[in-house]
């Protein structure tokens, strides 16, 4: 759990892994949503991705940190969310991880587009973005945590 306002609003910048990664981790609250929206843009201009690319990763980002923050936590739980991007010269990694009950995102079917839009069911269609504007997702548990991974091939 974080303690201090400051430490809430710390980024972290850690290099040892790959040739750059950034993170920052926060209470999960909508009103920190554009706080983790803005560091993963800042992440991906730092690394001069185009802007087309930029913006599909943007928006799975978008999508599951949303996801996360109104439902990792029900019932009245508080938790964090972190997020940490890692860029190398060929890849985007965005990592998402929460420390709420087991989820698995990509276990959920995809959404029948054919239906009318009033036909179909609430739900789902943020999964199937996330997955359109990544190369490949990828979700483990581990040590009690969700962790959801958006990889985009930058060649």
């Amino acid at each position: 759990m974080i303690g201090s306002p400051l430490e809430a609003e710390r980024t972290i910048m850690d290099s040892s892994e790959r040739d750059d990664k950034m993170k920052i981790r926060l209470s999960a609250r909508l009103e920190n949503l554009e706080k983790l929206i803005d560091f993963s843009l800042s992440c991906l201009k730092s690394a001069g991705i185009k802007k087309e690319t930029a913006s599909g990763i943007h928006l799975a980002v978008d999508e599951a940190c949303t996801n996360t923050i109104k439902y990792a936590y029900s019932d009245g739980a508080t938790g964090d969310i972190e997020l940490s991007c890692v860029l190398d010269h060929r890849l985007a990694t965005v990592i998402i991880r929460d420390w709420g009950p087991p989820f698995n995102p990509l276990d959920m079917p995809p959404p029948d587009l054919s239906l009318d839009i009033d036909a179909r069911p609430i739900g789902g269609l943020g999964i199937y973005l996330m997955k359109k504007f990544s190369d490949r997702l990828e979700y483990r548990r581990e040590d009690g945590s969700n962790i959801l991974t958006i990889i985009k091939n930058l060649d």
